[in-house]
């Protein structure tokens, strides 16, 4: 196996030594193969050897702040909400999870473009009204799972969403702030062009929104309200196509990243979907009813402060993806 020193390597050597013993072969034998999609700051790949193959994340600490605790605490809740899962919703879980004995490697099973399994919205409208039915049915199974306090406690399942949305700053920051609707009008002006014609249209109203204080409010009201709803239901906390695996021949459908998993207010799954849906140019109508109308509000504040945090850069497809979230979720609180 070559030694990379490198940090552009795709996983360092400490985790393809970990994926050697866990896939019993020589590291001479290791293919590894890049995975696209997501915004994680960890090092991540396929790592293959013969007829076998498996998802590899990876903390390198010397990438990141504070010694990486933060990305290491993740991955272990991660690896320890999936092993929960395995046991009472094994069905959307990887069939075969490891976490190496320095918590830095998580190993799984691989569901792989390859073998048929999707990581984006479908192209084709059958298989994509297939995709979102069948996600939105999970999400609500989900939210039906009852874990002993003890477990939620271990888990660190505890409700955040409704104080850390419903309580967000973001849209009274928009309010107050002439400078920060200026900027925010601007982004969309530089987004607008290079949109599809119906994110082009949600720009646009993002841009009128953002000149009229009386539906900022509103908005502002309806977001508070959110943090008043019960948080009693159990959430993957991250639902979007990156983290869906979806098989439309057997129409399985795996999740991965739990580790922003709690319990949040009902139809929360749903919304934070259907928005990437929409966002992807999805027609989501027959799901109107699942969208949680307050948490969308609390969406469009919370999109559009972290959309400028740093300012928006040709190429940034996160800010690119907080900008059009807040837009969509905007879009979609005006239909419910």
């Amino acid at each position: 196996m070559e030694t990379l020193s490198s940090h552009n390597k795709l996983l360092t050597d400490s985790a393809l030594q970990c994926a050697v013993v866990k896939l019993g072969v020589d590291s001479s034998d290791l293919r590894v193969t890049p995975v696209s999609g997501g915004f994680s700051r960890n090092r991540r790949a396929l790592v293959s050897a013969g007829d076998k193959t498996i998802f590899v994340k990876e903390v390198d600490v010397d990438l990141l702040p504070d010694d990486g605790e933060t990305e290491l605490a993740w991955l272990k809740k991660d690896y320890e909400v999936m092993r929960m899962l395995q046991k009472v919703h094994p069905q959307y879980v990887a069939d075969q999870i490891t976490l190496s004995d320095d918590g830095h490697v998580l190993m799984t099973s691989s569901y792989a473009s390859a073998d048929g399994w999707l990581w984006r919205p479908p192209a084709e409208k059958s298989v994509a009204k297939r995709y979102i039915s069948a996600v939105v049915t999970v999400t609500r199974e989900l939210e039906q799972t009852e874990l002993p306090h003890a477990v939620i406690e271990e888990l660190q399942l505890q409700p955040f969403a409704a104080a850390v949305l419903g309580l967000d700053d973001g849209i009274d920051q928009v309010i107050a702030d002439a400078d920060i609707r200026r900027q925010l009008i601007d982004n969309y002006r530089t987004l607008l062009p290079e949109q599809s014609e119906v994110n082009q249209r949600r720009c646009q109203k993002m841009i009128d929104l953002l000149g009229e204080s009386d539906n900022l409010v509103d908005i502002s009201v309806r977001a508070k309200q959110f943090a008043k709803q019960p948080e009693n239901c159990f959430d993957h906390s991250d639902v979007r196509s990156d983290n869906l695996a979806f098989h439309p021949q057997t129409g399985q459908l795996k999740l991965v990243d739990w580790n922003w998993a709690s319990y949040a207010p009902r139809g929360s799954g749903a919304t934070e979907f259907l928005i990437d849906m929409a966002r992807h140019g999805q027609d989501v109508t027959p799901w109107l009813d699942e969208l949680n109308a307050e948490m969308l509000a609390a969406f469009v504040g919370f999109y559009l402060i972290r959309s400028l945090k740093p300012p928006l850069q040709p190429g940034d497809n996160l800010r690119q993806m907080q900008a059009l979230s807040a837009a969509t979720a905007y879009d979609l609180l005006e239909r419910t």
